[in-house]
């Protein structure tokens, strides 16, 4: 099985629209398990929640608060990653910048250059509020997949109700799951003659002017969709630099954050020591070269 699998991995991904995909009016469940390089049965045993399909465990924020995580088992896994590429073969809109192939969190930030105006904000707990009836309904409704099907697939990529977080399908389930939620949000932005990029879940908003209002109507369709802002990390900037999505914006253009120039800084010098681990040491300052470039040549 494992053997089938690496043609798809190491293929460039074919982009097509939502109808061209091989999930849309997908009706039985033979065809799903083919198209999931599995069998009909070994489907039926990974959707069997009285089995346990994932390792739990939790990790520190920064703020100090737990993040619950996971990790689907090997077959779980390989299912929810061939459902993923999938997915993502299908063409997004301009404004959602992750989880998309051939975009990054610098592309995401590069959109609102032109801006003097921000806000910045995320959805709480966004993950396990992104609810499994709402993934239901995107492969019933907009795949148009049979109902025996669209639960399968609904099953397979949440658990205990939502998109786990530690699933590689999540990311770009929570974009499909809540895509009409998110082409209001952007048509409120535009109406209003603002930016709006998606990056999973944040959400940032620029212009020449952002209004309370503005704000306050995408707010408002959020909560409409059962999710809700953390309002205690919504920022507001005006005619200052603003970090989106890591990376400094001005009206000048991209710039590295200072964590990014201290982490560069220290690879540099760790580099220009004698002895260690020399591979590792020009991989690691290689690599934050070629991040800090990826900002600066943008």
């Amino acid at each position: 099985m494992a053997k089938a699998r690496k043609p798809w991995r190491k293929k460039a991904m074919k982009f097509y629209g939502i109808e061209q995909s091989p999930f849309y009016m997908l009706q039985r469940k033979r065809d799903l398990a083919d198209l999931l390089f599995t069998s009909v049965r070994a489907l039926e045993g990974m959707t069997d929640k009285s089995v346990p399909h994932y390792e739990y465990w939790e990790e520190e924020k920064p703020d100090g608060s737990m993040r619950p995580l996971c990790r689907p088992h090997e077959g779980l896994d390989k299912a929810q990653s061939r459902v993923a590429y999938l997915i993502a073969c299908i063409k997004t809109p301009d404004y959602v910048h992750a989880p998309v192939p051939k975009k990054t969190y610098v592309t995401n930030a590069a959109a609102h250059r032109s801006s003097r105006s921000f806000c910045l904000m995320d959805i709480e707990s966004f993950y396990p509020s992104c609810r499994e009836e709402k993934v239901l309904a995107f492969f019933r409704h907009r795949m148009k997949c049979s109902l025996d099907v669209a639960v399968i697939l609904a099953r397979l990529c949440c658990d205990k109700g939502s998109l786990p977080q530690g699933s590689s399908s999540s990311p770009i389930l929570s974009y499909w799951a809540y895509s009409e939620m998110w082409d209001a949000i952007f048509a409120i932005a535009e109406e209003a003659g603002n930016i709006f990029t998606l990056y999973i879940d944040d959400l940032t908003v620029s212009g020449q002017v952002v209004l309370k209002n503005t704000i306050w109507n995408i707010q408002k369709e959020i909560h409409k969709h059962g999710l809700a802002i953390k309002v205690k990390k919504t920022r507001w900037i005006l005619d200052k630099p603003a970090s989106v999505t890591g990376t400094i914006v001005s009206t000048e253009g991209l710039r590295l954050p200072n964590r990014q120039h201290r982490k560069l800084a220290v690879a540099k010098s760790e580099f220009s020591k004698p002895g260690g681990n020399r591979k590792k040491k020009t991989n690691v300052l290689r690599g934050r070269q070629a991040q800090a470039a990826q900002i600066l040549n943008h």
